[in-house]
């Protein structure tokens, strides 16, 4: 089943015939209050898994290992200042991301000139660029969002990495007063260089609703390398597609992409009909999150289906082959792995012995249908640095990689830090471990840290694991090496981009399981 047919089944393939490009077009929808949503939430869509999510359901402040801000004055000459990590203008509260604009006249600078700037708001404006990135799939954010004459709320993506000047936007979903009588209605839109260059007529579209701010409504982005589609509670609102011969000026979205989330205030756009004062303060309120991807299908002759796939570098990362006693996973001392030592654990699991730790294969649950995984265990952790497990890989040649596995835990929100070292030359491997350079991803980009005189290996991801089965995954450029050292610390909050880690409590009776360990090279 080709991705593009999963799409038509996922949204409805009558649906799909009806609607074509929606520039100039809107399509009214009923009066609906959170449409789908408990259905969606437990059967999920036909042909799709989740991989990522972000349920908001802790109170207090977004989660940093997915979201950045964006500070000051931004853009179009908008009223608002973007503030960092303000409970003011970004917190989650009841369930919900509420991103809030106020008035708050003050002076500031606009960053891009230097020059003095008025601002008569304040708001702010999440992004999870260098964090988490989106290619292909199914996106949809369940969210309530302001409206008002002066008011500019927007769900849009650009691109995780530099496109040589070319311009690329997915504009999922912008909200201003407008023109329409009832001033409820919202705009979709794909940009490209040759739309901003006027060589080619923007994909767009638009919708209305009465209740986008008092209801909770579906917004969603359906995407493969032919065609995108933007809805609205599973109504389709704007369909872009990919025709032969395309350039990047014409097509920039076969790549990865990152999401924002903002309110702005006034602006070229959103300001064009003034802004009414008297309707401030105003929430964003977004409920979820969360992004599905195909299930990959066996097809005739070998392979899985994904044409990004390349060469595999981890040995049976679903422990679905017996191991012999010389690979089973060990327990012991942290010389085990320190130096040159660390070539005898080349595709087999290692963890530090603290107080009752145990790594071991469980055969009654996995990922997959093999009822195969990797159990660990352990009554009691004093520290973050008591945690370590780790897995060495050998000589993986330089390219683009998507490293992923799966987890569950017996705890209903257990930290997980994930890192991994790297050795180019045989002279880093002299090393202590914990002081090999390690990789990580910033603004979008692989790059190559190396502690200092404190701390511990620079931390990759920081993931937050279940009772359920989920996958975790990261794609990053891999440079020339002789040895790969990916290192899990459960249990432990870690900081991405930093050698920072925190042991969080409970951290009694922990049990972890891991499966599908993957290092894959992408074409």
């Amino acid at each position: 089943m080709t991705n593009k047919l999963i799409l038509n089944l996922l949204i409805g393939g009558g649906l799909l015939a009806g609607l074509a490009s929606c520039a100039d077009e809107s399509i009214s929808l009923k009066d609906v209050n959170y449409p789908l949503y408990e259905r969606l939430d437990t059967a999920g869509y036909q042909g799709y898994e989740l991989v990522w999510s972000e349920e908001f359901d802790q109170d207090g402040r977004p989660n940093s290992a997915y979201w950045n801000y964006d500070e000051g004055y931004m853009r179009n000459e908008e009223a608002q200042d973007y503030l960092k990590d303000d409970p003011r203008t970004s917190r989650i509260e009841g369930g919900d991301l509420v991103i809030e604009a106020f008035k708050d006249p003050h002076e500031g600078i606009n960053k891009w000139t230097g020059e003095p700037y008025h601002f008569d708001y304040s708001s702010a404006e999440l992004t999870t660029k260098g964090k988490v990135d989106f290619q292909y799939g199914r996106l949809d954010i369940a969210a309530k969002i302001p409206t008002g004459r002066g008011v500019w709320p927007a769900f849009w993506m650009r691109p995780t990495d530099a496109l040589e000047g070319k311009y690329a936007e997915i504009d999922i979903m912008e909200y201003v007063w407008g023109n329409t009588e009832d001033h409820n209605t919202y705009y979709v839109t794909l940009h490209t260089q040759a739309t901003n260059d006027g060589l080619a007529e923007r994909w767009s579209g638009n919708t209305s609703s009465p209740t986008l701010e008092s209801n909770y409504h579906l917004y969603s982005l359906v995407w493969d390398e032919e065609m995108i589609q933007v809805l609205f509670d599973n109504e389709v609102v704007c369909t872009a597609e990919k025709e032969e011969g395309m350039t990047l000026d014409y097509w920039p979205f076969d790549q990865p992409f990152y999401l924002i989330m903002n309110i702005a205030v006034g602006g070229g756009w959103g300001g064009q009909w003034g802004i009414d004062e008297t309707i401030f303060p105003k929430q964003m309120n977004v409920k979820y999150i969360r992004y599905y991807k195909p299930i990959e299908v066996s097809v005739p002759g070998g392979g899985d289906g994904n044409v990004d796939d390349g060469a595999e570098y981890v040995v049976n990362g679903g422990f679905e082959t017996d191991l012999d006693a010389s690979m089973q996973p060990k327990v012991g001392p942290r010389s085990d792995i320190e130096y040159e030592n660390a070539l005898n654990f080349v595709n087999r699991w290692w963890v530090l012995n603290h107080n009752t730790a145990a790594l071991t294969i469980d055969k009654t649950t996995g990922a997959d249908e093999s009822n195969r995984s990797m159990k660990y265990s352990n009554s009691k952790l004093d520290n973050w640095w008591s945690t370590d497990m780790s897995m060495c890989i050998q000589n993986v040649p330089a390219g683009k990689y998507t490293l992923s596995f799966w987890a569950k835990s017996n705890q209903t929100a257990s930290p997980l830090a994930v890192n991994l070292a790297l050795c180019e030359t045989e002279a880093d491997m002299k090393l202590l471990y914990k002081e090999w350079k390690a990789l990580v991803k910033e603004d979008g980009k692989t790059v190559i840290k190396q502690k200092g005189s404190s701390g511990d290996l620079y931390c990759l991801s920081a993931e937050t694991v279940g009772t359920e089965w989920k996958q975790y995954s990261v794609t990053l450029d891999i440079p020339e090496n002789i040895l790969l050292k990916l290192v899990l610390k459960p249990q432990s909050q870690g900081t991405p981009n930093e050698n920072l880690y925190k042991l969080q409590t409970p951290a009694n009776n922990l049990e972890f399981w891991f499966d599908e360990f993957s290092l894959k090279e992408k074409k």
